[in-house]
C-alpha cells in the first residue's frame, strides 16, 4: 500500500490571540504556532489547524464483533478494529495489533472489504484527533455497504457529534467504575461523568444504534453504582439498550459477577451481558417476554442465533438486534 502523507485542514476551530482554538473535544486546546494539541496530532500550521498525522493507523485487527463488546449489532460477523495514532493519555483500551502505517480512507475501506469485514470500528484511542479522516472513512464505507461504529468515552463536543452522527451507524460507549464521580475526576479526560450521559443522549437523538460497556475498576467495585448506571440507561435511553459488564482488573469471581448481572436485570434492562465470563446465562440473549433463548454465546462466541426477522420464534416479540 502507498503511504499517505497529505495533511488535511480540519473543522471546528477558530483563531485567537494565542494561536488557534480547537473545538473538536472537551479539552478545547489553545494551540500556538507549530505546536500540537493534547491529542498529539492536531497542529497549528501557519495559523490553520491541520492533522499532522493524517491517516496514521497505529493498530489494526480483524475481530469477531463480539470481541469488541458489541453483541446486538451485526452478531456473528467480522469487524475491522482501527486504532489511530494519538498520545497515550487518549488511550482507553489495550492497544490493537501494531500496524504503524498511513492509509487513505479508500485504502482502509478496501482493507476491510478484502477481509470480509461487515463493519469498521474506531477504538483503542479516542478518535477525535482524526475526526475529519474518520468521516471520510465512514463515507467510503457506506458506499461499500460496510457499517460504521465509533467506540469512545465521551470526549467529543456537541457540534462535531451532529456532523459525524450522519455517517455513524452504531456507537459503543465505555464507562469506567460505573461512572464513579471521584474516579472520573482523578483518572479520566472527561472529568465530569454527567458529560458522558449528555454525549450518549445526543447520539441517541440522531438514531444511532447504541451499546454501553462498563469496566469495573479495582477498589471502585460497587453493585449499587453499577445498578444506578443501569437505571439511568433504562430511564433515558430505554430498556432495550445492550449493557456490558466488563470484569477489568478486578478479582471478582463468577458468583460476584452474577450479582452485578442480576442487579442490572432487576432494574429493567433486557440485554445485560458479562462479556467473556464463559457463563452462557450471562453472555446469551433471552426473550424478556417468554424467556426463549435467542442468541447463545459462550466466551463471547456465538453458538446459535434463534431469531426470525428480528423476532422471538416463540412469542413474536420484536428484539433490538441489527443484522443488516
Amino acid at each position: 500500500m502507498v503511504e499517505y502523507r497529505e495533511e488535511r485542514e480540519t473543522l471546528f476551530w477558530k483563531k485567537n490571540k494565542r494561536g488557534v482554538k480547537c473545538k473538536i473535544c472537551l479539552l478545547e486546546c489553545n494551540i500556538p504556532e507549530r505546536k500540537l494539541g493534547e491529542c498529539g496530532v492536531r497542529q497549528n500550521t501557519e495559523g490553520e489547524l491541520v492533522i499532522k498525522e493524517y491517516g496514521s493507523v497505529e493498530g489494526l485487527e480483524i475481530n469477531r464483533i463480539e470481541e469488541r463488546n458489541m453483541y446486538n449489532y451485526l452478531p456473528q460477523t467480522l469487524t475491522l478494529a482501527v486504532e489511530m495514532k494519538s498520545t497515550k493519555q487518549f488511550q482507553f483500551l489495550p492497544p490493537l495489533k501494531k500496524f504503524g502505517k498511513k492509509l487513505k480512507p479508500v485504502e482502509l475501506v478496501s482493507y476491510a472489504k478484502e477481509r470480509g469485514a461487515r463493519s469498521i470500528i474506531f477504538t483503542g484511542t479516542e478518535f477525535v484527533g482524526h475526526y475529519e479522516y474518520v468521516i471520510k472513512v465512514f463515507r467510503e464505507a457506506r458506499r461499500n455497504n460496510i457499517r460504521t461504529i465509533l467506540a469512545m468515552t465521551g470526549l467529543i463536543n456537541e457540534d462535531p457529534i451532529k456532523k459525524i452522527s450522519k455517517y455513524t451507524d452504531a456507537l459503543l460507549v465505555y464507562f469506567f467504575a460505573s461512572g464513579n464521580k471521584e474516579y472520573y475526576r482523578k483518572n479520566m479526560l472527561v472529568k465530569n461523568v454527567e458529560r458522558v450521559y449528555d454525549v450518549i443522549k445526543m447520539f441517541a437523538k440522531y438514531r444511532v444504534f447504541i451499546e454501553i460497556a462498563n469496566f469495573l475498576v479495582k477498589k471502585y467495585e460497587g453493585i449499587e453504582e453499577c445498578k444506578s448506571l443501569a437505571s439511568w440507561i433504562v430511564n433515558n435511553l430505554g430498556a432495550e439498550v445492550p449493557f456490558h459488564i466488563l470484569k477489568g482488573a478486578t478479582k471478582l469471581n463468577i458468583s460476584q459477577l452474577k450479582e452485578y448481572f442480576t442487579a442490572c436485570k432487576d432494574v429493567g434492562l433486557r440485554y445485560v451481558y458479562v462479556d467473556g465470563s464463559k457463563d452462557a446465562l450471562m453472555e446469551s440473549s433471552y426473550c424478556h417476554n417468554c424467556e426463549t433463548l435467542l442468541v447463545e454465546r459462550v466466551g463471547s462466541k456465538v453458538k446459535s442465533i434463534n431469531l426470525i426477522n428480528g423476532r422471538c420464534p416463540n412469542c413474536g416479540i420484536k428484539h433490538n438486534f441489527v443484522f443488516e
